[in-house]
């Protein structure tokens, strides 16, 4: 089934998905006035895709911070005319990388000008640092070959053996054009999509949005109308008293302090601690909402918000070892060096 999402779905979009996308994904700040830009985008759920169809992966890469002070200049088309030009064939559907807010608009901005439905679903069901910590990568659907691109043109198709090398490039040529770029990659066909993808997920983020949105027109709490919406449970809720942050390598590192637990990210929240404990990790989400209603990114994370932390579970197909695995050397860097611990 496709159907047509207009402004007021956008908007919403952008909400449920900067909470969704835990900490990560890009931010609003981005985002809206890329939705002011699409008239129309079209949504296809991935079951009524065809098993020969042609599916692309797509995403904007860089670091927050810079994101944020540039704003979206439509790097991503190019990207995909490069993809094109170079793989011989016309794709027929886009899939977003990651539930975030540009992550997800970015996408819908380049369907609607290139005229190519968008995906409800993605590869993670959140947001993520790296590329391989996808559904798509644990399915086995080969990174390669991989358009990286700038909003003047200048792009580099790469071969990486693998994601993580992948990885490693699209975030050295993204620093060559000045730490933002899109991203194509991953062509796969609609039957490989139907097995890997995340489903439903921009439809849970415009739920989660309209959520917020209803609430505060009612006057009632956006914090319990997102935990009842989500599923999740706060962790801890009041006023940020400290944050740190550097950006090594074209990612944001951090810490925020809240009440009586740390979070720990790497562009996305990785890990809270309450004292020395761990009480939730990747690939389980720690989401940010100020309590009078605005989700966050860590790059809008400031001290003196007043904001609920909350945790909110991975979807099913997160829960396999090989899911955790491929955050471990993240965690290790944090220091965190157990098991998964469920949410």
């Amino acid at each position: 089934m496709k159907r047509k999402l207009h402004k007021q779905e956008m908007i919403d979009i952008v909400k449920g998905a900067t909470f969704l996308g835990a900490g990560g994904g890009g931010s609003p700040k981005v985002a809206l006035p890329i939705a002011e830009q699409i008239r129309e985008a079209t949504l296809v759920k991935p079951e009524d895709i065809s098993d020969n169809s042609n599916v692309v992966v797509m995403a904007g890469v860089g670091s927050p911070v810079v994101s944020v002070s540039v704003g979206y200049r439509g790097e991503l088309i190019p990207a995909l005319e490069r993809f094109e030009e170079v793989v011989g064939k016309r794709i027929d559907y886009i899939v977003p990388l990651e539930t975030g807010a540009a992550n997800i608009l970015k996408p819908l901005h380049a369907g609607a000008v290139k005229g190519l439905p968008v995906v409800d679903g993605d590869g993670a069901g959140r947001a993520v640092p790296e590329l391989q910590e996808t559904m798509f990568y644990i399915h086995g659907i080969p990174i390669t070959p991989l358009s990286v691109a700038d909003s003047e043109g200048n792009s580099a198709i790469l071969y990486p053996v693998d994601a993580y090398m992948g990885e490693k490039l699209a975030r050295a040529v993204t620093t060559v054009f000045g730490g933002i770029a899109g991203l194509v990659c991953q062509p796969m066909t609609g039957k490989q999509l139907k097995e890997a993808v995340i489903p439903d997920t921009l439809s849970i983020a415009e739920r989660v949005g309209k959520a917020i949105r209803e609430a505060k027109e009612c006057m009632r709490d956006p914090v319990g109308a997102v935990v009842e919406a989500t599923g999740g449970t706060i962790l801890a809720k009041g006023k940020v008293a400290k944050k740190t942050e550097e950006v090594k390598a074209g990612f944001d590192y951090g810490r925020v302090f809240l009440e009586d637990i740390i979070v720990d990210y790497k562009n996305e929240n990785m890990i809270a601690w309450r004292g020395s404990k761990p009480i939730i990790m990747v690939p389980d989400s720690i989401c940010w909402l100020t309590t009078d209603g605005e989700p966050l990114t860590n790059a809008d994370v400031k001290e003196g918000l007043e904001v609920a932390a909350i945790g909110k579970r991975a979807h099913e197909k997160w829960k396999t070892p090989q899911g955790f695995k491929l955050f471990g050397h993240i965690l290790e860097s944090i220091g965190y060096k157990g098991g998964y611990i469920s949410f």
